[in-house]
């Protein structure tokens, strides 16, 4: 059977009231029809054709992704995202800031929670030569802890639109069966992402695109002591980032306004955590454990704020230390 409209009028209806209800109602068809041809375009296109959350108005629930799956796009009006990155997730260590992202994630209820890169360490599939003989995790054993933890934030933040932007260290798996077994290419599995279907994958994310808050989260930028004030001054946007394990919050000033250029830290421990110790030559670095929290109202970015580990068992945030 012909369809109603064509697929171009489709997304464009879709576009317009972002519900199957309403599309349906417009069109003269079934629902079913309208969620089935949903799917087939979306798949076809390789596009997300985002569904407004009606239930939560408090939001506004946009997300989109680019068809090339660079870049996701959010437009947050009165909400709070959370960012955390280069957490290196290793068997038997739970660090205490991933302790205290789930507790703020509880506590908080963001619109949505941003894994910025390195969750996955990747030891044994490193360029880098083994030193020694390291005891270091297999493959497998790192993705079940990082199933582990992920499972832990969505448990925390059921709601949460949950976006991990690629970090250098979460290439390595595709990386290496890349260039030792390039006839797997396009086998389900060979991507860090296959397995973690419940986080969207992207290099970076975009909220608030053309706004005075304008923000975009990205891995890494430029690098240097200086990295943050610079990549907001060359960018021109709000900009947070991960890398370089350090964590700060600049606020710069020109005639366009105000903006902010935020480092998040690492959600690891220490550089004496296994992932770091021996290539740190177990020196202490100056390297701080934290994550951001983004606050947007009525689509302004406010002053951005960090949490920081305090000692094994808590963190400290506006004011207060919180046991984990």
């Amino acid at each position: 059977m012909r369809p109603l409209v064509s697929e171009d009028r489709f997304i464009e209806l879709w576009n317009k009231h972002h519900s199957a209800t309403r599309v349906a109602r417009e069109i003269g068809c079934h629902i079913g029809n309208v969620n089935q041809r949903k799917r087939a375009i979306e798949k076809r296109r390789n596009i997300r054709l985002l569904t407004v959350d009606e239930n939560r108005p408090t939001y506004d629930q946009s997300m989109l992704i680019t068809a090339d799956r660079v870049e996701v796009k959010l437009k947050v009006k009165d909400g709070i995202v959370l960012v955390a990155g280069d957490q290196h997730y290793h068997p038997g260590n739970v660090p205490v800031m991933h302790r205290a992202l789930c507790h703020l994630a509880k506590r908080m209820k963001p619109f949505s929670v941003v894994w910025n890169g390195d969750a996955f360490d990747g030891a044994t599939i490193s360029r880098h030569p083994s030193i020694g003989w390291e005891n270091k995790p297999s493959v497998q054993q790192e993705i079940e802890c990082v199933h582990d933890r992920s499972k832990e934030i969505l448990d925390a933040a059921p709601g949460a639109k949950r976006i991990w932007a690629a970090g250098n260290h979460d290439l390595r798996l595709e990386t290496r069966i890349a260039a030792a077994a390039p006839e797997f290419r396009g086998v389900h599995g060979v991507h860090l992402k296959d397995h973690f279907p419940e986080w969207t994958p992207a290099w970076f994310v975009t909220i608030n695109e053309g706004m005075q808050s304008h923000t975009e989260i990205r891995h890494r930028e430029k690098g240097g002591v200086h990295a943050g004030y610079n990549n907001t001054v060359s960018s021109g946007v709000n900009i947070v980032t991960g890398h370089d394990h350090r964590a700060d919050v600049v606020p710069y000033d020109d005639r366009r306004g105000r903006r902010y250029a935020v480092r998040h830290g690492m959600t690891a421990d220490s550089s004496r955590d296994a992932p770091f110790v021996n290539y740190m030559e177990g020196k202490r670095a100056n390297w701080q454990s934290a994550f951001a929290i983004l606050t947007y109202r009525n689509y302004e970015l406010l002053m951005p704020e960090l949490a920081l580990r305090w000692d094994d068992d808590s963190f400290q945030f506006r004011g207060e230390i919180i046991r984990v």
